[in-house]
């Protein structure tokens, strides 16, 4: 016979995870591969880390986060990207870095009145537009 869990030896883990919930219904199911697989690892302290280690609910660490909710974020650099293009392409089309700079910027603007429809209104996103506008206008000769 397979020994059951109490919520106590759940309690080894750090926190709710993925794993917990999904071993809290099984082993009310008297799931018994699982209630083994739990045991084992609820008396080995390196199965209970690898298990929280395996968790949905873990966090990247700080350096991985920063890229993904940072400044350098891929939405950001997208709004970059996007506003250094257009700015190119206008100033090599109308041959005047004011008004390309200007109009570029203005789609930006617009980006960002457009997403508060879902969203909130960026203003690091609207810098992330301008530094890309900024830098088009510097770099890309208008002839």
């Amino acid at each position: 016979m397979v020994p059951m869990l109490a919520t106590d030896s759940l309690a080894a883990f750090a926190g709710p995870t993925l794993a917990d919930d999904s071993l809290a219904v099984s082993v009310g199911r008297a799931d018994t591969s699982v209630a083994v697989v739990a045991t084992a690892a609820a008396n080995d302290p390196l199965a209970a880390t690898l298990a929280r280690r395996d968790s949905v609910t873990t966090f990247p660490p700080a350096r991985v986060r920063g890229w993904q909710v940072g400044l350098l974020r891929p939405d950001r650099m997208q709004h970059a990207s996007f506003s250094f293009a257009l700015t190119a392409a206008l100033i090599v089309v109308t041959r005047n870095r004011a008004a390309s700079a200007a109009t570029a910027f203005a789609f930006g603007i617009g980006k960002e009145l457009w997403d508060q429809r879902t969203s909130a209104f960026d203003p690091v996103d609207l810098s992330a537009d301008a530094v890309g506008v900024a830098l088009a206008s510097v770099l890309v000769p208008p002839h």
